[in-house]
């Protein structure tokens, strides 16, 4: 069979379309076109309106479109239809106007919007279609004026378009119901149309308006999310029967492996393919259905059993929703073959009515997380190995962990830069099981991992991963983000201060901070001002309160960057408690403008991933260097003592922070008007260190700032 398709390309003459409900112009909308093009003059050749019943009889088409955007709601006045009102003055009528509302897309207008269509054979009308494109002159409302050609093509021709098209790809996904767009319903749009056009002439009847008929399309889902189906898990008597957390694999295995047997009877092909991957290639994995037990979680006392089970079908599978619900639900999981008696204890899939545990996995709920654990174990795209015994069998073993959870990420699709936080044996809660305990066939102990991922952007589930995917294993459920030791803020380029005006600009930080803690907690605290309550400066000896620091990046001479450190993100021998971290999370985390003064109004813009290996003040390196000067804990008498002394002051000074000993070199010495003595450093560490590094007496207003060298 030599598959063949038609691409239709339409360009509308400026860069915005008017037409009614979403992007991109539905299929319908280009069939109305193609209509209105065929019967100018009122009526339409044969020729062409076989090609048009063929059109409407092919599934619907893969759309591509440029970028758009919705530009903002716009009023028009434009003259009232009302002349007769006005016994025919038009300059009266003109000053009657009414108001309309315009909200168009806006688009580049040299990119054309694709419409292809796959069809068995090479056919004719497809020509003829071709031909009735060129004659094309609108797409949407009378004020989108458009023109259009269209080719026959091979179907791999077609597809090398849909790849190579830099813009959005709309594919049809029939099951889906939440992104539709219009199509030509199968032997009816066609004949609608024209009896709306014959009732457009004659609704103005006996001087009464007759509403003209309504045209028939077809809404198909494009782009669509996957169906979810969740079933609890029940006996003959209605009770949960609770299927053992280890046996998750077993027992979806055995789920996959009655509903295959029941849907093979009606779909051979697609029953094999798509639900038991028999067959499958890699462009089928996208259509498969994957069944996922569900382990009871939300509670740390709770019994993690499997309760229920979740069916995700995707929305362009072959296989209707309904046959999937039809081949899981209600039927026991075991009975007598020769007998055909049914254990009443024996378990059975009944719809659930009940979904709000599958929050707990990331499902249906409103917020999307970063971090994501497994409940069962991920089982990685290893071979055997042997264990680690030397030190640097285990370095190499890690090595090999860390680049197989990445394969294991890329084989589900998943491409973004996720920071895998552990790979470990054990189970993230305490009512867990260790990973091991669920290897099962090719599933062996030596591939199976509990993991920990922080994904740059949030995320939903179900979140599902590894070679085991499709057999319940890699389930992840999201976790709650332990809070944060240090925040770094981008100030808006419309006002940056200048490097000279650091300290004022950190002192307004810190001000604004302590107004941010007094609105919260009723009073600002030691960890946000550095005082005591009694208002006298904190003297404990020890970094009680929070370190700012500010740099210029770019190296323009402004400020472009905030950093707000908790005490324990600078000196690792600092005393927190939860209450502390709950705190700084939720004051810092807060901050948006900061009103300086003559400095005027600085709007700042929170990162949230602060964990790049990369980061020159967050990273870790062995080499630091100064970017604000290093004033000394304790100064020195004279300048000609001031080496040395530097020296001791900033390897006790590393010492006391927990950080470990460095080798000191001293760039230069600057003695100011008054006589203190301010320094630019090198630190070279034996280990790697991580940042921010904040050494020094006025670290916490912004000093002895260290960048990665």
């Amino acid at each position: 069979m030599n598959q063949q398709a038609l691409v239709i390309s339409v360009r509308l003459l400026d860069d915005r379309y008017h037409g009614n409900g979403t992007w991109p112009p539905s299929p319908f909308r280009l069939f109305q076109a193609l209509v209105a093009a065929a019967y100018t003059g009122s009526t339409a050749s044969d020729t062409e309106a076989v090609a048009l019943r063929w059109l409407e009889q092919l599934p619907p088409p893969v759309v591509l479109s440029p970028a758009c955007k919705q530009s903002a709601l716009t009023t028009y006045y434009v003259p009232r239809n009302g002349a007769d009102a006005q016994q025919g003055n038009l300059a009266a009528a003109a000053k009657k106007r009414d108001a309309k509302l315009a909200k168009p897309w806006l688009f580049d207008g040299q990119e054309p919007l694709h419409y292809v269509w796959f069809f068995a054979e090479r056919a004719d009308e497809a020509q003829t279609l071709t031909e009735l494109s060129e004659r094309l002159y609108q797409l949407g409302r009378g004020v989108d004026m458009a023109f259009a050609w269209a080719e026959q093509l091979s179907a791999d021709q077609a597809q090398q378009i849909i790849i190579q098209h830099a813009g959005p790809v709309f594919r049809p996904t029939p099951q889906g119901v939440s992104n539709t767009l219009d199509c030509p319903s199968p032997s009816r749009s066609l004949d609608s149309l024209l009896t709306r056009y014959q009732g457009q002439l004659k609704r103005l009847r006996k001087g009464e308006f007759h509403k003209p008929p309504l045209p028939i399309f077809q809404p198909t889902g494009y782009n669509c999310p996957s169906s979810l189906l969740l079933f609890d898990i029940q006996n003959q008597h209605g009770d949960v029967a609770a299927q053992t957390l280890t046996a998750a694999a077993q027992f979806t295995q055995r789920l996959v492996e009655l509903a295959k047997s029941r849907l093979k009877q009606y779909f051979p092909e697609y029953a094999e393919r798509y639900l038991a991957g028999i067959g499958a290639n890699d462009a089928d994995k996208a259509l498969r259905i994957r069944v996922i037990p569900l382990p009871s979680i939300g509670h740390q006392h709770t019994n993690p059993d499997i309760r229920r089970v979740l069916v995700e079908v995707p929305a362009d599978c072959p296989l209707l929703l309904a046959d999937v619900e039809w081949a899981f639900a209600g039927w026991p999981l075991e009975f007598d073959p020769e007998t055909a008696e049914i254990d009443p204890h024996t378990p059975v899939l009944v719809k659930a009515n009940d979904h709000k545990m599958l929050e707990h996995y990331g499902i249906s709920g409103q917020q999307a997380d970063r971090i994501w654990r497994t409940v069962t174990p991920v089982a990685l795209p290893l071979g055997k190995s042997l264990p680690a015994q030397s030190g640097a069998e285990r370095v190499l073993k890690q090595g090999q962990l860390h680049h197989a959870a990445r394969q294991a990420l890329r084989h589900c699709g998943i491409t973004a830069p996720v920071q895998i936080l552990s790979i470990q044996r054990e189970p993230f809660d305490s009512t867990g099981t260790l990973a091991e305990d669920f290897a099962f066939q090719r599933f062996d102990r030596s591939r199976l991992y509990h993991l920990e991922l922080a994904f740059p952007e949030p995320m939903t589930g179900p979140l599902v991963i590894g070679d085991g995917r499709y057999l319940g294993l890699g389930l992840m459920r999201p976790a709650t983000e332990s809070p944060r030791s240090v925040m770094r803020f981008a100030i808006n380029p419309s006002n940056r201060p200048t490097l000279q005006s650091r300290s004022d600009m950190l002192q307004a930080v810190r001000r604004a901070l302590m107004s941010l803690d007094r609105q919260l907690f009723g009073q600002a605290s030691r960890l946000i001002s550095g005082h005591e309550a009694d208002g006298s400066a904190a003297r404990s000896g020890n970094h009680q309160h929070i370190f700012l620091a500010a740099d210029d990046n770019d190296g323009d001479g402004l400020l472009d960057c905030l950093l707000v450190a908790a005490p324990w993100g600078c000196d690792r021998n600092a005393k927190y408690s939860n209450g502390d971290r709950e705190r700084f999370e939720m004051v810092v985390s807060r901050l948006m403008t900061v009103r300086a003064g003559a400095l005027g109004i600085i709007s700042l813009q929170l990162h949230d991933d602060t964990t790049n290996p990369d980061d020159s003040l967050l990273g870790s390196a062995k080499r630091w260097k100064t970017i604000s000067a290093y004033l000394p804990t304790r100064c020195p008498k004279t300048l000609a003592q001031a080496d040395d002394a530097i020296r001791v002051d900033v390897v006790n000074e590393c010492l006391r922070r927990g950080l470990p000993e460095p080798k000191v070199e001293i760039l230069n010495i600057h003695q100011g008007r008054k006589g203190g003595i301010k320094a630019q450093l090198s630190l070279s560490f034996a280990v790697s260190v991580a940042g921010p590094l904040l050494l020094g007496k006025d670290s916490h207003e912004g000093g002895g700032l260290f960048g990665v060298d």
